[in-house]
């Protein structure tokens, strides 16, 4: 079976340190559970995926509400 990280996207080797998460993927009738499993590196060098150089972060909308310094009321 391979194993990609949830974080960086890249396999991870059986001889690497791993965590391995279950969420429930679906609950049945009968009680009965089926479970997903998705896996992150532990190690390092695993970083989560910046956005590429051109791509401005999400600052949010703008709230009027706020007001601008010395403007407020």
């Amino acid at each position: 079976m391979v194993m990609l990280c949830e974080r960086c996207c890249n396999p991870i080797g059986e001889n690497e340190s791993m965590v391995r998460y279950a969420h429930i993927d679906r609950a049945h009738a009968d009680g009965d559970i089926t479970w997903a499993h998705t896996f992150v590196h532990t190690s390092g060098d695993c970083l989560a995926p910046r956005p590429a150089a051109h791509q401005r972060p999400d600052q949010g909308g703008w709230d009027a509400s706020r007001g601008i310094g010395a403007h407020r009321t």
